[in-house]
């Protein structure tokens, strides 16, 4: 142990007070990530990490528990067997040396509400409205001891449609008012994106903002919303709502990414059959899932929904009879005699189900089967809303409706072809109102307003889409010709980009190949622009470079030819060609400009200054990020002052270099951009250690470990542990120094490395150690992260970051 504890010791010395509340319901703020940080003198970054590496040894348990004075659950550390033989031994140890133990308990407040802890906004989600709970008594009690039980994370809900599953749901999380609950209801067409926007919005108005800042920079990576997600649901409090999980196979992913990053939280799903995001073995062998499979309702609930609809009980029992308890064909019914009710209950889903309702009544039902996600009341013509309230449509969401999915193919299937154009019609001018111009779309093309999609698949090539948004307009383009021969090369057009969208390149190949041939030279060069485009992404630069070069000379527009400008100079800086790269892309930007696309000008501006820092050009990269940062959002200004920063440490502008630095740290947390957040503070760290403040060195060394960790960035872990033993062998720890040196070392060797840079691996066994070891790993992992550039149009790439001043 030395004449001094590590942090570990301390940890387990600071732990050793607390053993007597291992079997307490309720423990001391002490026992928390915090408790332990501010007690130990280190940050919770430094906490983090040290407790990870305890619990991995197997002295340390980490549970849930309730905190003295505290709303939620918090996570807590315990010794285990083991942890108190070795905690004794430290206590031991320090007694008989008279050892600073650097411990001080006393320090730490006793409970939560005293712990400085900024208080949140505590906000649901909205959820479906319901007009009336009958039975389920039994369910709602064996789902509220799931929702109490913390080993139980993923409550699911299973049952063929209409059988009550969301009805149920909503009832459970209505009556859980110490949660904050997220609802969403998934559609076939939801995409990963529409969810995790969801999310976002949902956080935001719970006071953080860091997801819906970092979907709003146009960033998606599931591991980088996987290390917030876990950041952000550190504490419990909250249940997260998945309606019909399984509509969409594309979110599958997603949900599955959600599940392991949710924290102390709560999910809820309902399901029609099973979902691709559990295993059985979980609902049986380790228990972490409650799966409840609902059948009808018990008869004298039954009886009692249709005692709603004025059906007596004498006529009700058969109904319930043959409908096995349904709640849905219950609903359905109408009819106040046996026969009537049972002819009515045998036409379920059938044409003349709504016989009875009033002309408006079936117009509204008729309407509601075009949407194809809820609706506000204003898209209802006014002729109609007075229907509403007796229609058999659901409000999802104050003010949002749609019909029941059971209901929506039936009434579409049956409408004449008349009546669906017609309220396609009506929702395609809703969509005109509301801005949304691919919903307006498909509803152009379904309503045979042809010559307005044209015209608007003219206006919207470059938008970006969903692969829902892209599967759904590719349906609905399936058969269309275009009336004007003016517009048909530009549908075409948007056809290979739907394909291409939809990861069918070949499809996209063969369009493009068609108009590649095309007698106007604007339509050729923008195909060609967008087959180099495939080619690049496919890995084939050579063939990327010579679609590039014929689109560059065949284009006359400004933003065509600029495009086809970036693609090109992307080419030449994945070859290592830079002095190209900057010249393509300033020819770029000035295109751009011309054509006044500012989108355009912004990727062209930013990949150039990437260009310089490559290049090793630092003032020259300066000046220019200096002149972009006015003009840019914030989160591509994060990414701009991680250059800056870098730039000024190469150019040994030290003071320069930190107070960029620390910028890009904080702009970068608060937009949600977890890897550039990751790289700042590694980058930081050494340049702080070369400043000689080694302890503020260290400690954004440790945030940049926790990050790096969770994004299982190895080549960040390999750098952050690098820079740390720099900033330990700086202090004088040699032995502290050599430990970090080894596990950068052990990173390194798990890393498959091209050949020529796997040859110069520094190995624990091979050559030097100390400060030149250290230089020769952080050389060797600066130059394999630029190596492995794939995406040089952004702002700042993991490339830049890891540019440190010790590869100079």
């Amino acid at each position: 142990m030395g004449g001094s504890l590590t942090v570990s010791e301390r940890i387990l010395f600071h732990l050793n007070s607390f053993i007597r509340y291992e079997d307490k319901y309720e423990v001391p703020f002490h026992l928390t990530q915090d408790g332990i940080s501010r007690s130990c003198k280190i940050s919770r970054a430094h906490a983090a990490i040290e407790l990870k590496k305890l619990r991995e040894s197997g002295l340390v348990d980490e549970r849930l528990s309730h905190v003295r004075k505290g709303k939620t659950r918090r996570k807590v550390y315990l010794l285990t067997h083991d942890g108190k033989a070795r905690a004794s031994a430290i206590s031991q140890y320090v007694s008989e040396n008279g050892i600073d133990t650097m411990v001080d308990a006393s320090s730490v407040p006793a409970d939560a509400s005293s712990s400085g802890e900024r208080k949140r906004c505590r906000r649901s989600s909205p959820m479906p409205g319901i007009r009336y709970f009958y039975g389920r008594k039994q369910e709602l009690a064996e789902l509220k001891a799931a929702l109490a039980d913390p080993a139980r994370r993923l409550l699911v809900l299973k049952g063929i449609p209409g059988i009550g599953k969301t009805t149920l749901a909503v009832k459970l999380l209505s009556e859980a008012t110490d949660q904050r609950v997220f609802w969403h209801s998934v559609k076939p067409w939801d995409a990963p994106r529409n969810i995790a926007e969801s999310l976002g919005d949902f956080f935001a108005r719970n006071g953080n903002r860091r997801l819906e800042a970092y979907l709003a920079s146009g960033s998606y990576s599931l591991g980088e919303m996987s290390y917030l997600l876990r950041e952000m649901l550190s504490e419990n409090g909250y249940v997260f709502a998945f309606d019909d999980a399984d509509a969409s196979e594309d979110v599958q992913e997603f949900l599955l990414m959600f599940r392991h990053s949710s924290g102390a939280g709560k999910i809820l799903v309902t399901v029609e059959g099973g979902a691709a995001f559990y295993e059985k073995s979980e609902v049986v062998a380790r228990q972490e899932v409650t799966e409840l499979e609902l059948g009808g309702l018990d008869p004298a609930s039954a009886i009692a929904l249709l005692k709603t609809r004025g059906i007596d009980e004498d006529v009700g029992k058969g109904l319930v009879s043959m409908v096995k308890g349904h709640p849905l064909s219950l609903e359905m019914v109408t009819e106040s005699t046996e026969t009537g009710a049972r002819s009515q209950l045998s036409r379920f889903l059938e044409e003349k189900f709504y016989d009875g309702l009033s002309p408006e009544q079936r117009s509204l039902l008729q309407l509601a089967s075009v949407f194809q996600k809820p609706f506000p009341a204003e898209a209802i013509p006014r002729g109609l809303r007075g229907a509403r309230k007796a229609s058999m449509l659901r409000e999802t969401a104050p003010d949002r409706f749609e019909i029941h999915a059971s209901l929506r193919d039936f009434v579409y299937d049956h409408m004449s072809a008349e009546d669906r154009s017609r309220w396609h019609s009506v929702a395609a001018d809703h969509y005109l109102r509301a801005g949304e111009p691919i919903e307006r779309l498909v509803h152009l093309l379904k309503a045979n307003r042809t010559l307005e999609a044209e015209m608007l698949m003219a206006r919207m090539q470059d938008l970006s889409l969903s692969r829902g948004d892209a599967a759904r307009l590719w349906q609905a383009l399936r058969g269309f010709e275009p009336s004007r021969l003016r517009y048909r090369s530009g549908v075409t057009l948007a056809r290979a980009r739907l394909a291409d969208a939809l990861d069918e390149p070949r499809t996209a190949w063969d369009l493009l190949e068609g108009l590649s041939r095309h007698e106007d030279p604007g339509v050729r060069a923008e195909a060609i622009t967008e087959m180099g485009i495939i080619r690049s992404d496919q890995g084939r630069p050579e063939e990327a470079r010579e679609l590039f070069e014929d689109a560059v000379r065949l284009a006359s527009d400004d933003s065509i030819r600029a495009r086809a400008l970036r693609g090109l100079g992307e080419v030449q800086w994945q070859k290592g060609s830079l002095a190209e790269a900057a010249e393509l892309f300033d020819r770029s930007a000035k295109d751009s400009l011309a054509a006044m696309d500012q989108e355009g000008v912004r990727r062209a501006q930013l990949a150039l200054g990437g260009v310089l820092m490559a290049r090793g050009d630092y003032r020259e990269a300066v000046e220019h990020f200096s002149i972009c940062a006015t003009g840019l959002p914030a989160v591509d200004l994060a990414g701009a002052y991680l250059s800056m920063g870098i730039a000024y440490a190469r150019m040994h502008r030290e003071g320069d270099a930190i107070r960029q630095l620390r910028n890009a740290v904080q702009l970068s947390a608060d937009t949600g951009q977890s890897r550039i957040r990751a790289y700042a503070h590694s980058s930081l760290a050494e340049t702080l250690t070369r400043s000689g403040r080694v302890g503020e060195g260290r400690e954004h060394c440790f945030e940049a470990i926790e990050i790096f960790t969770e994004l299982e960035d190895r080549l960040g872990v390999s750098a952050a542990y690098a820079n740390l033993a720099m900033a330990e062998l700086s202090a004088g720890d040699e032995t502290a120094s050599e430990e970090s040196f080894a596990e950068c070392l052990r990173v390194l060797e798990e890393i498959e490395l091209p050949s020529d840079l796997s040859e110069a691996k520094p190995r624990r066994d091979r050559g030097p150690g100390g400060r030149e070891g250290v230089e020769s790993a952080l050389k060797l992992i600066n130059d394999a992260i630029r190596r492995s550039v794939s995406a040089p149009s952004e702002p700042a790439t993991p490339a830049f970051a890891a540019s440190t001043t010790a590869s100079d």
